[in-house]
């Protein structure tokens, strides 16, 4: 049968298949088929990228289309857009995709000698400190785990840990833990200081007057958000101008080096802050925010059980982070 002649019973308000039929029929290929449609929008390039004809696109379309007996796309004259039965199937097919991708990678890991593999995603609040630290216990206690980590901010590694692209994200919980399918396991609460570079002029009389403050621009992760705010509010309270964001940078490394070699001014977790001062690469500027960011947490995919390689480099995680109480 075409798409056409289907188009009643697919757009019927009928009983769901069996989830017996649904096993039995549905296979990866059709998986593939659905990211690949989601992503190009148009049929004709999604089977280039599977390197298969149009027809056969369109055939197994068809195929995933009867066996939930629902419509997952329509044809628009710009291509084909998802439906809303399209958009619940596609967020459980880059899942059930990705956990192929991790299966995989964690056979070649095991093939290769390792006994688990392990795929943590890393704000930069955790990038200096924590996640190290963690890293190194761990590697003290199981040696036979292999870490994959992958640093970020929220809006890039939260969205691979809904899509199951990674076991973890260590961070800050930034958003509602109802506003989002992760669990949240708060560790810590890490306040925020104003670092420069040793000897910043700031630092020789810390008597500011706004003119002062306002001379020196800033680096930060963005010129809006959380940390922009938090700064604003504390450059307020002695009348000074908001921060002028002059580099935009998640790299603590890179910031470091930056604020090392300049007289900018940023803001950086206290612990992180502490082991560059500890080193004589920065300083502590005295000038006090007068409230906190969200505390350091550790999230994982709700109601999914962690793999114990996962469960082993947690307990690493909270092992650190305990020292920091």
């Amino acid at each position: 049968m075409t798409r056409e002649t289907n188009a009643d019973a697919l757009d019927a308000h009928g009983p769901l298949p069996s989830l017996g039929h649904v096993r039995a029929r549905l296979r990866v290929r059709h998986l593939v088929v659905i990211e690949a449609l989601a992503r190009r929008k148009n049929i004709r390039q999604a089977a280039s990228d599977l390197f298969v004809t149009q027809p056969a696109a369109s055939k197994l379309l068809q195929e995933i289309e009867s066996i939930f007996e629902a419509r997952l796309f329509e044809r628009t004259a710009h291509g084909i857009e998802i439906t809303p039965y399209g958009e619940v199937l596609l967020h459980w097919a880059r899942k059930g995709l990705a956990d192929m991708d991790a299966a995989h990678a964690e056979i070649a890991a095991l093939r290769n000698g390792w006994e688990g593999r392990v795929r943590v995603g890393v704000f930069p609040v955790a990038g200096t400190v924590l996640v190290p630290d963690a890293a190194t216990l761990l590697r003290k206690l199981r040696p036979g785990i292999q870490l994959s980590l992958q640093e970020g901010l929220e809006t890039s590694l939260l969205p691979l840990l809904d899509q199951g692209q990674l076991d973890c994200v260590i961070g800050r919980a930034t958003s509602s833990p109802g506003s989002r399918p992760f669990t949240c396991e708060m560790l810590f609460e890490e306040p925020t200081v104003i670092v420069c570079a040793i000897g910043h002029p700031l630092l020789q009389d810390t008597d500011w007057t706004p003119a002062q403050l306002d001379r020196f621009d800033w680096i930060l992760p963005a010129r809006t958000g959380q940390l922009y705010t938090l700064v604003a509010s504390g450059l307020a309270a002695l009348k000074a101008a908001a921060p002028r964001v002059a580099v935009e940078t998640s790299s603590i490394l890179t910031l470091v080096e930056i604020v090392r070699q300049t007289q900018m001014l940023s803001a950086i977790p206290s612990g992180v802050a502490r082991r560059f001062v500890d080193i004589g690469q920065l300083q502590i500027l005295p000038l006090t925010l007068s409230a906190t960011l969200h505390p350091v947490s550790i999230m994982t995919s709700q109601g999914s059980p962690l793999h114990p390689a996962t469960a082993a480099f947690l307990s690493a995680v909270r092992t650190v982070a305990a020292t920091r109480g």
